[in-house]
């Protein structure tokens, strides 16, 4: 459930988690699940099986064959039957599953890639390490799209194979994975199989135990044996070079060209060296424009290739009901001229760190996690370091937790910030801890935190310094049967109270919401509650927003102990309307999106939002946001997007003292992108994530030498 003003909450959160979800984050109990995981040989042959999911299955009479049986999202037997078969020949892995399903089958997607989480797939989880190191996920959809991810790198983006059918009755998928794209340190193999029907929520997954929620927990998953020693998968180096060319206008000087380029050296089987020389962001097509009514600094997602791809080694730390935090916030990072990094697994420790020099300044991090064998505790140690004219900033920050996998969880942090801006350093600290308490379809979240009033990492980001309190969350989660016109019915609340230095009360939140979701994937959302925030003139103001959203083509229910995962769907219609005191008057928000398919290959998404606040002394300001874009998948490995935004009007302001702020500003970009194993063509007019487009036209191309993507 979102929180129209903007207050981050984080259940169960590592890393950066920015939004009140309307889940709980763990937990479950299998009744008669098997306590210990399923040991899997898999063949070797010299010939490879076939891929054609339409061949005769006889093809794979060699391979190893499992089922799903376990629905993990509804703790219950699979209503459907999955059947997966894998084998071997020494260099790739090979997967078949074949899928029986009665709901009518989400195939929307065509470009690999783009758009997970909409349509029907199953997959394969890896871990070449065993418990330890690193973890691989492939996945394809019924017509064979496939997605890929690794906790090696966020950009993880190898050439691997899959082929989908869908038959009268449920598809086929087939997959090809070379060995020589995953990294291992010498353990044993681990794998977890899993289906996903998108329009009922079901996950089906081939081991499980008590507790279990999460389906690609490895806790759970089962060994493999018969695959090669994942000691000899030695990674190789990475080069990619890039040539740009930038086009504009005589008298803009927007013409320029440039090249760089990326690397990365293996030190060990599980650990790397990587930089970048000369960075180019020029092709960042994230939208995030938004004009959410709040009285917080915003926060944007990073999509910096250099600073995503360590993202996963930084800011492991627990944090329940609470605000958001981050010692660590790359964002706050200007782009560098140079930089370097260092990241790994070596056993049950993993370890990043990185330096980024840039123009008159130096920005640095490092941080170091260490899992028990049973992954019940987990330490962490980081710190952060920014130099910039005349500034220098330093934070540490340490956090224990604990998971028993069944019920229960805690934690602690701590940190320390110290440099120019910390007038005083018995201030500068934070301390929060919180436990969490779960079942299957209850969670119950308590904590209390200090954040000193300057507690503010120059690199960092912290949501609301100078508070002192506690916060309790709570989320019951009913499910029904698939007969029922219902899907779940979800209620829960959420309650905080800090007070500053001084004693007094500068925040408090309180929130209940509803949230019912139907058979048919209509989804209806509501809040009530109220919400203060002490501004810097001493004046205490509400900043309450509540209200109503549906949405058709919603995904499917949540479910406290899958770690926030919900499905989607790739064509969703949403209207939401929220209303409040906020600041000097009422602010009413209505928020209008829709998706929608043109065509087999092509999505529409159209969207139209205001904000109009009424102000006690009469004043009413209003701002619009419209936004229309266009995708279009020209083929598996290539797709076209167009978009045009504009955001217009006044927004609402907070303090009585605040002057209204017109804004005025288009933003129109396009952007053409293809890749093949070994290299990149892009093509693009604007950059979507800016307020408004530079009349600039770019086309790059990137040639990676060595090991593929994100390898």
């Amino acid at each position: 459930m979102k929180i129209a003003i903007g207050w981050a909450v984080c259940l169960r959160s590592s890393g950066l988690v920015l939004a009140l979800t309307a889940v709980a984050c763990r937990g479950a109990l299998a009744q008669n699940a098997p306590a210990a995981p399923t040991v899997l040989a898999i063949p070797t042959v010299q010939a490879p099986p076939p891929l054609d999911p339409k061949a005769d299955p006889a093809g794979w009479k060699d391979a190893a064959s499992v089922t799903l049986p376990w629905d993990v999202q509804h703790q219950k037997p699979a209503s459907e039957p999955t059947t997966a078969r894998v084998l071997t020949d020494g260099a790739n892995i090979y997967v078949r599953f074949d899928v029986r399903q009665r709901e009518a089958l989400l195939a929307q997607q065509h470009t690999n890639d783009v758009g997970d989480g909409t349509d029907d797939e199953v997959w394969i989880d890896l871990w070449p390490n065993g418990n330890s190191g690193f973890y691989y996920q492939f996945a394809a959809t019924s017509n064979g799209t496939h997605f890929q991810y690794s906790s090696e790198n966020t950009a993880y983006s190898p050439t691997w194979t899959s082929f989908g059918v869908a038959s009268n009755g449920g598809f086929v998928v087939t997959m090809q994975i070379p060995l020589k794209i995953m990294r291992g340190g010498g353990a044993g193999w681990k794998a977890q199989f899993v289906r996903i029907v998108r329009s009922t929520g079901e996950r089906q997954i081939w081991t499980y135990g008590p507790a279990q929620t999460n389906g690609d927990d490895v806790t759970y998953a089962g060994a493999l044996s018969g695959l090669a020693p994942a000691a000899g998968l030695r990674p190789r180096p990475r080069v990619a070079l890039y040539g740009l060319g930038a086009f504009g206008s005589s008298s803009s000087g927007l013409t320029t060209s440039r090249i760089g380029g990326d690397f990365s050296l293996p030190v060990t089987a599980t650990s790397s060296i990587y930089g970048t020389i000369h960075p180019d962001f020029s092709n960042v097509e994230v939208d995030q424009q938004t004009i959410s009514p709040t009285a917080y600094q915003r926060s944007f997602s990073e999509v910096r290739p250099f600073f995503t791809q360590g993202a996963n080694f930084y800011e492991n730390l627990d944090c329940d009901a609470c605000p958001f935090v981050a010692q660590l916030y790359t964002p706050a990072i200007p782009t560098p001229r140079d930089g370097y990094a260092f990241e790994g697994k070596q056993g049950q420790l993993s370890f990043g760190a990185f330096d980024a020099v840039g123009a008159g300044r130096t920005d640095g991090a490092a941080a170091v996690t260490y899992r028990t064998p049973d992954s019940h505790w987990r330490l962490t140690a980081q710190t952060v370091a920014a130099n910039l004219p005349g500034i220098t900033d330093h934070v540490d920050v340490t956090g224990l937790s604990y998971n028993d996998s069944k019920h229960t969880s805690a934690y602690f942090n701590y940190g320390s910030d110290s440099g120019t801006n910390v007038r005083d350093g018995s201030r500068a600290q934070r301390y929060d801890a919180g436990t969490f308490l779960y079942t299957n379809t209850f969670g119950f979240a308590a904590s209390i935190r200090k954040v000193g009033a300057y507690y503010e990492p120059v690199d960092g980001f912290v949501q609301h310094a100078d508070i002192a309190g506690y916060a309790l969350y709570e989320n019951k989660i009913w499910l029904f049967d698939k007969k029922s016109w219902l899907n779940s019915i979800q209620f829960g609340s959420f309650l905080d109270r800090y007070h500053d230095n001084t004693g007094a009360l500068n925040q408090t939140d309180t929130t209940i919401f509803l949230d019912v979701l139907t058979s048919s994937r209509i989804d209806v959302q509501g809040t009530v509650g109220a919400s203060y925030l002490l501004l810097d003139s001493g004046v205490f103001t509400p900043i309450s927003q509540n209200g109503v959203s549906a949405t058709w083509h919603s995904g499917t229910a949540n479910n406290p102990g899958s770690n926030g995962y919900h499905g989607s769907s790739a064509t969703p219609t949403t209207i939401s309307w929220n209303t409040g005191r906020f600041g000097p008057g009422r602010v009413d928000a209505w928020f209008r999106s829709s998706t929608m398919r043109a065509g087999p290959r092509g999505t529409l998404s159209l969207e139209a939002d205001d904000t109009r606040g009424y102000e006690d002394n009469g004043r009413t300001n209003v701002q619009w946001l419209e936004r229309v874009g266009y995708t279009y998948a020209t083929g598996r490995n290539s797709s076209f997007a167009v978009g045009v935004r504009r955001i217009i009007g006044t927004p609402p302001i907070v303090d009585v003292r605040s002057l209204p702020s017109f804004t005025g500003a288009w933003n129109v970009s396009f952007a053409y992108h293809r890749r093949s194993p070994h290299d990149e063509l892009y093509f693009a007019y604007g950059d979507a994530s800016q307020l408004s487009t530079l009349p600039q036209f770019i086309l790059k191309y990137i040639h990676y030498f060595g090991a593929e993507k994100g390898t």
